[in-house]
């Protein structure tokens, strides 16, 4: 869809999205067989919240992100991983390389049927194509989200969004030609933030980013005012939605 991560403060991007649960990359690197030394390629990284988790059990990561910003804080955040310019669509990595690759709330911005191609491409025979998502935890209908009033007025705002309606689509069972079924596992987290980062928070997503610079930047007050009626530290309910498949 051409969003460029490039309009995205990367600070801000890597200091306040929400991580995902060290047990949903312990449930990959199981089901995928991942030893320490095996070969991990982190498709747009970011600036390196996937790249850290498989690090830390010892995985060789190569993290591929096409925006020069976000390369630069993964690099001096996580030295030992490898950071390339690169999309899913021309991953600069050679054949059967990989033993898995992982993606973080990013798929939805490929170009799916060029992206699996190549995706099978760089993963060796039965290697694992690993899809994480950063979902809401609030999912029991009588809790009411402290931040539920701000994410109506972004859902007023933004209206219809390309971003959107491609990310709720992996709300749903989906296919990758060339894999297997995709199986699916959550894993309860919990994201805190201070309530004067929320509206910067929300600046880093695309779907906001990409509005006209005079709605947005309205929008961004709003939010921020808002949140200044919040507790000063939020501890906000998250999963860390995974869904994994193999080469076939």
């Amino acid at each position: 869809m051409g969003f460029d991560f490039e309009a995205v403060d990367a600070r801000d991007y890597d200091d306040l999205r929400p991580s995902y649960a060290s047990e949903a990359v312990a449930w990959v690197a199981e089901r995928a067989g991942l030893d320490p030394g095996t070969s991990v390629i982190d498709l747009a990284a970011g600036t390196g919240q996937l790249s850290r988790r498989f690090s830390a059990i010892g995985c060789r990561v190569i993290a591929v992100e096409p925006a020069a910003n976000m390369r630069s804080v993964l690099r001096a955040n996580v030295p030992e991983v490898t950071a390339l310019a690169g999309t899913a669509e021309r991953i600069p990595v050679q054949d059967g390389a990989a033993h898995a690759v992982a993606v973080g709330n990013a798929f939805h911005h490929f170009d799916a049927d060029r992206a699996s191609a190549e995706i099978r491409r760089v993963l060796r025979p039965g290697g694992a194509l690993a899809l994480f998502w950063a979902r809401s935890g609030d999912e029991d209908p009588s809790t009411i989200s402290v931040t539920r009033e701000i994410d109506l007025l972004v859902e007023r705002v933004r209206g219809a969004n390309a971003f959107i309606d491609a990310y709720m689509t992996w709300y749903e069972p989906q296919e990758a030609e060339g894999f297997t079924a995709f199986e699916r596992r959550s894993f309860p987290t919990t994201h805190v933030i201070a309530s004067s980062r929320v509206a910067d928070l929300y600046a880093t997503s695309s779907d906001i980013a990409s509005l006209p610079s005079d709605v947005r930047q309205d929008l961004l007050a709003r939010i921020a005012g808002l949140a200044a009626g919040l507790p000063e530290t939020l501890e906000l309910a998250e999963r860390s939605e995974v869904m994994l498949a193999f080469r076939t």
